[in-house]
Formats: structure tokens, C-alpha cells, sequence
């Protein structure tokens, strides 16, 4: 079936913003950047979209899913559950490359945005997490533990990682989450 004139635009102004959003990040970014490179107009945004905050939270949610499908392919082809949890993390400091530390820093620092977010994005992450730790727990390659508990241990990281993440220096982030991995593996590897 044919895609309607209101699916394109709807697709249109998600692709368009999620470009904006992605290079200049949600404060930079205005409704009448999105609407001209859409080719809509700010009504017809506005339609879809209740407001810019509405809008970054859905190429939020977009990206999300794509960064999960692209992580959940890379760890389907690992063989042992400390792979995986290896993969997941090399993935993640991988993929920071396509997001600009405006981009970043307006997701996880804008406290209003970051919860609605959070939600979604935590609930990808723990349904993962908790899969990889299951998994060796049971193959007796992962220490004994409460899976419910580790499993919101590390994704507490999530809230503490926006007060501490060095936005502005990419090396510095790249040894920030790579300490932040190597001592979560640590913790529920017999290593």
C-alpha cells in the first residue's frame, strides 16, 4: 500500500529532526529549522508533534530501538554470556561516535527530558542485561547472583552516569565509560 501524504510528512519531520537533533542537539535546535528542512510548516509540526521537547523524545525512542536491534544482532553471534556482556559494552562506546556531545548532554542532562527517556531506553537495557546475566548464571560462567538486583544495580548507572559523563572531552568519555565497563564486568565475572 502506497504511504499516505500524512505518513510522509510525519516521516519526513522525524527524519529531519532526528538529523538536527543528532548533530546540534535538542536546546540548538529550533521548530522552524525542523519544519524548512521537513518542508511542512510549524502547524503541521505541531499536528504530530505537540512540542519540540514531544518531538526530541520520539527520535529518542527511534533511535533507541535501532541502537538496540544493531546491539541485539552483534551479541546473537557471541558465544559465551561474557561476550555478550563484552559486546553490549564495546557496542555502546562504539556507537557514541554518531551522537555530538550536544546531542548527549541534552538527553541525559535535561532533567525533564532525561526521565522521559529513561523509561523507555531503561527498559530496553534491562530486559538485555538481565537475558546476558540469566544466561551465565545458568552455564555457571557468571558468579551466582540476584539477577533482579545486579540487573538494577547496573542500570542504576543510568542515573548516576549524567552527573559524572565528561560531555566535552571525547577522549575522556571514551576512558569514562570504558572504567565504567571494565568494573561492572568485573563485578559479575569470576575474573
Amino acid at each position: 500500500m502506497a504511504e499516505r501524504q500524512s505518513e510522509r510528512k510525519q516521516r519526513r519531520i522525524l527524519e529531519e529532526a532526528e538529523r538536527l537533533f543528532l548533530s546540534l542537539g535538542l536546546r540548538a535546535t529550533s521548530v522552524d529549522e525542523i519544519a524548512e528542512a521537513a518542508g511542512v510548516s510549524k502547524v503541521t509540526l505541531y499536528k504530530y508533534y505537540g512540542s519540540k521537547e514531544d518531538l526530541f523524545v520520539e527520535c529518542v525512542r527511534r533511535i533507541t530501538n535501532r541502537h538496540y536491534a544493531e546491539l541485539e544482532a552483534a551479541i546473537a553471534a557471541e558465544a559465551t554470556a561474557a561476550m555478550k556482556l563484552a559486546s553490549v559494552f564495546r557496542h555502546n562506546i562504539q556507537s557514541r561516535s554518531r551522537y555530538q556531545p550536544a546531542f548527549v548532554r541534552d538527553m541525559m542532562g535535561i532533567p525533564h527530558i532525561w526521565e522521559r527517556v529513561r523509561v523507555f531506553r531503561e527498559a530496553k537495557a534491562t530486559a538485555l542485561i538481565t537475558s546476558i546475566l540469566e544466561e551465565g548464571v545458568a552455564t555457571g560462567e557468571l558468579r551466582d547472583m540476584d539477577l533482579g538486583h545486579t540487573t538494577r544495580l547496573i542500570m542504576s548507572f543510568g542515573d548516576i552516569v549524567p552527573r559524572l559523563y565528561p560531555y566535552e572531552d571525547e577522549r575522556e568519555a571514551e576512558r569514562f565509560l570504558q572504567s565504567l565497563y571494565d568494573f561492572l564486568t568485573g563485578a559479575v565475572t569470576y575474573r
